[in-house]
């Protein structure tokens, strides 16, 4: 949550005061369901059907992942699941990420999940900010027109022959978000068939698309308006799988990890239920979401309203073919499969080639890739490209190796190869490189039945590799995709580079592409893959990127500390400088020469900030020079187990905020909770900032520290502090100051509040909301003691502290307050009724206590 910097100093100024102004005493998933004969199985179990859907929802983890992996892996059909945005506006459990770095790893994390339970995943353009209880809220933040544009897109390119709308549109979904996206699917149900609708998407390549059938999901809570119609068995236990499908999902919802959504995996009867709202041709008494449709390979003629007989009698040929494999599938023998799977591959090509509607062409290329697909794991064909360095500059190269393996019997030939990159790249083809001797113990060479060899090499100006939507500055909380080309509604763009590998199976000439990776061995998890990423030569970081300054009469001298990152293969020599504002003054360049890829070194600059410089926002630029380029990016690396490693890349500068501010001199101890910036702000003024390790809040002297400050949900992810809440309240009582930012309910449950006091769910009509909150952002806030000192000392606090909010004015507020507590601030949203348990105040012992719910953080 963003906030301006006299709004977090409203925060602090009240951790100074309670101290100083009264007296006191995980792995990336792998798609273990598609690999062997399981995979195998499931491949041919897709060849006679063109079943299709897609779910729509507001946030990743809103979906039915339960349905989904039911109609993927049981009913054999495409299914995707539609985001609106990449939930940027919630908490990180697992790290400090937040926002659009967050939104980074939730879309990771759904990729993983759908890896899982078999489907696909697209997102709009806007970006989750924060909790909303109105429609009208969401549709006003990211305009209702272009949301809806954003979800034709999507259906327009994926073709689904069905729609399953996760939320109902009304306030019974709860979360403004939830409502906007049930509102807007039936509106872009049918407005991607119109051709009158969004005709600049038209210009993409994007054609109108009439789905066949509408739903809507059984609601969360319980909703007599949303009774379902239908009720699918997703813990039906698949055969081949070996487990259900509920089971899967599950697993799948635990990839959710900064949402903290580990689940149990349930066994047994377990249903998702929906309610059909439109159909072209209505079945009662349905048994499945796809009847009335005619889902074989037959039905592409009516899917794609083509008329044509010949299309008719290719298309029975096909169904035909892919029955014929379906049938003579042998786990122990799948080579036999061969034959029917190329006839396949050939018979739909062909089938293709001699239509001119888009629609048929489109739809008979899929099921030609269906089918390359099974024969390419019936061959047991894999292709491996993989580079040498997990990174290349811009104008540098990389070599990248492309191999095939096969088992002898499947008798395939390999054609040639390519690696396929993108504009202004080049690719050549190179010998194969020395062989590398230098693997120590247990050295281990692959075998392969074909191998070529790369150069692969980005041009000068190519821009470092990040998520297509943060290239951009944001509008708002709109993403600009003016640049994201073919990449809009997808979770990433395309990798830089692809192997392309022609081959002769059973006598059919098909391509089978690969991404080119880095592949090493980590010494505990084993083989890992990281996409190959283009980065600048250098990169500077700073301590900080953000300078506190107190208004002064007399010069005020700030320290810069500079660290630079060689990413070349080889070394990097230059200076790292400032560029200061006019009048201002810092030591002089400072000279590095890194040797090696990965080596850093750090340069300490002194600023001389002016006499009497005028309160206001100053940028400093930090820039790296290396045989006469500049580079000024920071980079920032979001990597962890269980997802791919991403970069985001920002301009280097160092905001110094010259402010009006006095700071009290406290020693603080800080509990860090799921992660916040709260300790780094506290130390922008001057202050010692200690974070406390579960050995300090047993046994260590917490009488040292003025005030003790606790991090957001610290009550969840910390039993620590949990198990020693009473030794933190014994402290408060000898005279220090525990301020409690927002906690969840387990902070009730676990009796931990030192006087009584709720956390009470709200419902207001059809609405549940699981907490007390104010959510428009620029809600009134009435502070209600004026003369309290927390508002008057070191500096004092006024309504226009409170001017510029971003998110939430508060959450998980406390209710029914005993009388011991003083509420400090009121702020609700219109036409709600007043909270006053956002900031709390309680005198207990000789020391104070707060909870503090507002969204300072």
């Amino acid at each position: 949550m963003r906030r301006t910097f006299k709004q977090i100093t409203a925060f602090l100024m009240l951790v100074l005061m309670m101290g100083a102004g009264v007296p006191r005493a995980t792995a990336q998933v792998r798609g273990v369901y598609d690999r062997g004969a399981a995979g195998l199985g499931l491949r041919l179990k897709r060849l006679p059907t063109i079943a299709s859907a897609l779910h729509t929802g507001a946030h990743p983890d809103d979906e039915d992942s339960g349905l989904i992996a039911a109609l993927a892996r049981g009913y054999s059909a495409r299914v995707a699941y539609l985001a609106l945005n990449r939930g940027e506006g919630g908490q990180n459990v697992i790290g400090p990420e937040l926002f659009e770095s967050l939104g980074t790893i939730r879309s990771e994390e759904l990729l993983q999940a759908r890896r899982l339970d078999g489907g696909g995943q697209f997102f709009t353009s806007v970006m989750d900010y924060g909790f909303s209880k109105k429609r009208e809220e969401a549709a006003r933040i990211w305009g209702e027109k272009e949301v809806l544009a954003d979800m034709v897109r999507a259906i327009r390119l994926y073709r689904p022959l069905v729609v399953i709308a996760r939320f109902t549109g009304t306030p019974a979904d709860g979360h403004g978000q939830h409502q906007l996206s049930g509102y807007l699917t039936p509106q872009a149900y049918r407005a991607a068939a119109d051709p009158n609708a969004f005709p600049e998407q038209f210009k993409e390549g994007l054609r109108p698309w009439k789905a066949l059938k509408l739903y809507v999901s059984q609601s969360m809570q319980a909703n007599s308006a949303n009774p379902p119609s239908l009720l699918v068995n997703t813990g039906d236990r698949d055969p081949l799988l070996g487990r259900s499908y509920f089971e899967i999902a599950m697993e799948g919802r635990s990839q959710h990890k900064t949402q903290e959504m580990g689940t149990l995996e349930l066994r047994g009867k377990q249903q998702s239920g929906v309610r059909l709202l439109d159909a072209v041709n209505k079945v009662e008494n349905e048994k499945s979401v796809f009847d009335g449709i005619d889902t074989t390979i037959r039905g592409i003629a009516a899917a794609s309203g083509n008329n044509d007989e010949g299309l008719k009698a290719r298309l029975a040929e096909l169904q035909t073919v892919a029955e014929s494999a379906v049938s003579q599938y042998d786990a122990f023998n799948p080579q036999k499969l061969i034959p029917v799977l190329a006839k396949g591959v050939k018979l739909a090509r062909e089938a293709a080639e001699a239509t001119t509607n888009a629609d048929t062409k489109q739809m008979l290329d899929e099921k030609r890739m269906d089918f390359q697909y099974a024969l390419q794991m019936a061959a047991g064909v894999v292709v491996d490209a993989l580079s040498d360095s997990e990174t290349v500059n811009p104008g540098t190269s990389v070599g990248v190796a492309v191999r095939v393996f096969a088992p002898e019997v499947s008798g395939i030939k390999v054609l040639g190869s390519e690696v396929r990159v993108g504009q202004g790249w080049k690719s050549e083809s190179t010998s194969a490189p020395a062989e590398d001797r230098s693997q120590g113990f247990r050295p281990r060479n692959e075998v392969s039945v074909a191998a070529s060899f790369f150069k692969v090499t980005p041009p000068e100006n190519a821009l470092p590799t990040q998520p297509y939507w943060l290239v951009s500055p944001r509008k708002n909380f709109t993403f600009d995709w003016s640049a994201a080309g073919n990449a809009k509604n997808r979770p990433f763009q395309d990798e830089e580079a692809t192997a392309a590998v022609r081959m002769n199976v059973g006598g059919e000439e098909i391509v089978v592409t690969k991404t080119v990776q880095y592949r090493y061995a980590d010494d505990i998890r084993g083989e890992i893959r990281r996409s190959l990423n283009v980065v600048p030569r250098v990169t500077n970081a700073l301590d900080s990127g953000l300078i506190v300054v107190p208004r002064s009469v007399a010069t005020t001298t700030k320290e810069i500390v500079v660290s630079v990152t060689n990413h070349a293969a080889g070394a990097s020599a230059g200076t790292v400088s400032l560029d200061l504002p006019d009048g201002w003054k810092s030591t002089a360049p400072v000279a590095f020469d890194l040797k090696v890829n990965g080596q850093k070194t750090a340069a300490t600059f002194t600023v001389t900030i002016p006499a009497g410089s005028k309160e206001g926002s100053y940028a400093i630029g930090v820039k790296s020079t290396v045989e006469g380029k500049s580079y000024n990016q920071s980079v920032q690396e979001i990597a962890y187990d269980h997802i791919q490693t991403h970069r985001r890349y920002s301009v280097s500068k160092v905001d110094v905020k010259v402010l009006d501010l006095k700071v009290a001199p406290v020693n603080v101890g800080y509990v860090m909770g799921s992660g916040d910036r709260v300790p780094e702000a506290i130390k922008l003024l001057g202050l010692p900032v200690t974070m406390l390790s579960e050995k300090d809040l047993t046994t260590g002297n917490l009488s040292k520290y003025d005030v003790i400050v606790i991090g957001i949900r610290a009550s969840q992810v910390r039993p620590d502090f949990v198990a020693n809440n009473g030794r933190l309240l014994d402290y408060v009582r000898g005279g220090g100051t525990m301020i409690v930012q927002y906690q969840q309910s387990e902070y009730i449950q676990n009796n931990m509040l030192p006087a009584p006091a709720r956390m009470d769910s709200v419902v207001n009509g059809t609405q549940r909301l699981s907490n007390l909150r104010a959510v428009e952002e620029d809600a009134p806030v009435q502070i209600l003691v004026p003369t309290h000192p927390v508002f008057n000392f070191p500096n004092r606090i006024t309504d226009a502290d409170f001017a510029n909010w971003v998110q939430e004015r508060h959450l998980y507020s406390l209710s029914q307050l005993d009388k011991s507590w003083v509420p400090l601030l009121e702020s609700h949203d219109a036409g709600e009724e007043p909270i006053n348990g956002g900031m709390v105040w309680l005198k207990l012992g000789k020391g104070n206590y707060v909870y503090n719910s507002y969204s300072f953080f």
